[in-house]
């Protein structure tokens, strides 16, 4: 768990180059009052104590785990409310956006580092459901990185740099261009508002650099104007931008506040008595898991999954596949163990009239535009002409198999006659977590494979839901997207899926 933490936190905090540089004059000043108009203070370094303080922020938040989030982003008379929770130790944000007036802007949102997930429509309240809905989100990777971040992906990224397993270093804070701005009232405690980085700071490298026998060239004149200033080491532009953070006495943070752009500023409150237990959508892993070896029992069980779902025969089966940029592939139709053979109809869930039949069995697939309602089953026999025939071997693109392929090729082989290496799968499978799905109950596994071989616990590519009769319901898939896929299988009577005529 904590490798997987660390890979995700460190997304965030790369993330953060969009805190606008150069911000901590403004925020000096504030984007709101700090201290009433009669008692001015003048900013000054931070003391010892207070560094130390700054400096545990990140880890209290990190080990407090789950608070509520009430934020405004935007100017007075535009901003966008956002409202729900956090829960900094999994990491899971969920939250709903309502604008000034109903439209696009609202909505619900859920977040994990590097991935965005939203649902369009204005929340009732003001506060996410505490059961997420299950379908019509869109999931997309974080734009906090790129040339032009979209405002909530910077605010969701800074919302997950404020946390992290380790404090900070006092000593670089207590050096840096921190300040104390004074103090404040919130909820009947006195706090001080302190000016700090948006990132940890980070000590100057300790390699001596080698002689170079060469002489430096000399610097060559820009055609464009002066090269931009780089900034200092100890200012807050060097540590992602500067915030405004409002401390307790216990080093707890109860409100801060940022400049995303230069006229973009983002007030957040944390509620730190709303502790509620956060369920990720699926498409973002859904409940929580707690990875352990499978015990002996589990292992048999997954070595004759196969021969149980041959068994079983297969049956109806619906696909939710995440895609790059920011869509999502949806199909139905069957899928048939005994003759390893798949048939289904797949559409984009934005752009309705892009849909593709496709039939896939070991060799590859037999695919063709269109010839099917959106959201309904596959014309059964499969219509004649327009098909063509593509081998596996000449599927994919420079990133390697494509998500819908990898889940479908999945699907087909978790059947045969063979039963596998229990052994051997105690060694290479994971018990993550009970769940639930159609109404009954399911283990949830990973089983390592090539590249997941070494990886975190909890992090392979492909997860398995399996029934009490042994037999697959559910295969999960990481995307490209780095959010899940899901093809989920209602065991039932599988029609005959007749090879189409080309």
């Amino acid at each position: 768990m904590k490798a997987s933490f660390e890979r995700r936190r460190i997304i965030a905090l790369a993330a953060l180059v969009c805190v606008a540089a150069g911000s901590a004059a403004g925020l000096t000043t504030g984007l709101v009052s700090c201290t009433p108009a009669d008692k001015l203070v003048e900013a000054r370094p931070l003391s010892a104590s207070e560094a130390e303080r700054l400096a545990g922020m990140r880890a209290r938040n990190f080990k407090d785990g789950r608070v509520g989030v009430r934020a405004t982003l935007g100017k007075p008379g535009a901003e966008i409310k956002l409202a729900g929770w956090i829960d900094w130790r999994r990491p899971l944000a969920y939250l709903a956006a309502t604008a000034p007036a109903p439209g696009p802007d609202d909505g619900l949102l859920q977040a994990v580092p590097g991935i965005i997930a939203t649902r369009p429509g204005r929340a009732d309240g003001g506060l996410p459901p505490q059961a997420p809905p299950g379908k019509d989100w869109r999931v997309r990777p974080s734009t906090a990185t790129s040339a032009h971040p979209a405002p909530i992906d910077s605010f969701v990224a800074l919302l997950f740099a404020i946390a992290s397993d380790k404090p900070d270093q006092a000593e670089l804070l207590a050096r840096s261009d921190s300040r104390w701005l004074g103090t404040d009232r919130i909820a009947d405690r006195t706090v001080d508002v302190l000016l700090g980085p948006a990132v940890p700071p980070q000590p100057k490298p300790t390699a001596t650099p080698t002689r170079s026998l060469r002489p430096s060239p000399s610097p060559k004149r820009s055609a464009v104007g002066p090269a931009s200033p780089t900034p200092g080491p100890n200012s807050l532009a060097a540590m992602g931008g500067a915030v405004r953070y409002w401390l307790d006495g216990d080093g707890r943070l109860h409100r801060f506040e940022a400049l995303l752009t230069k006229d973009l500023p983002v007030k957040v409150d944390l509620t730190r008595e709303e502790r509620p237990e956060l369920v990720a959508i699926d498409a973002l892993g859904g409940r929580s898991t707690k990875p352990r070896q499978v015990t002996p029992d589990e292992a048999a069980a997954l070595a004759l999954m196969r021969q149980r779902n041959r068994a079983a025969g297969g049956g109806r089966i619906t696909l939710t596949v995440p895609m790059l940029p920011a869509g999502m592939l949806l199909a139905t139709g069957w899928l048939d163990w005994r003759e390893t053979v798949a048939y289904i109809g797949a559409y984009d869930m934005d752009k309705k009239d892009e849909r593709v039949l496709m039939r896939a069995n070991r060799t590859g697939v037999t695919v063709r535009n269109d010839g099917f309602t959106a959201g309904k089953l596959p014309p059964l026999p499969p219509p004649s002409g327009g098909w063509q025939a593509i081998p596996w071997s000449a599927r994919g693109d420079a990133l390697g198999g494509l998500d819908l392929d990898l889940l479908l090729n999945e699907a087909l082989a978790v059947s045969g006659t063979g039963k596998d290496d229990a052994q051997a799968l105690r060694e290479a499978a994971l018990w993550l977590r009970r769940d639930t799905l159609g109404g009954g109950p399911v283990n949830v596994y990973e089983i390592a494979k090539g590249a997941d071989v070494g990886g975190a616990r909890g992090a392979a590519r492909i997860r398995y839901w399996m029934d009490r009769a042994g037999v697959l319901r559910r295969l999960e898939l990481r995307t490209r997207t780095g959010a899940f896929a899901q093809l989920d299988i209602t065991p039932g009577d599988v029609p005959t899926l007749s090879r189409p005529r080309l």
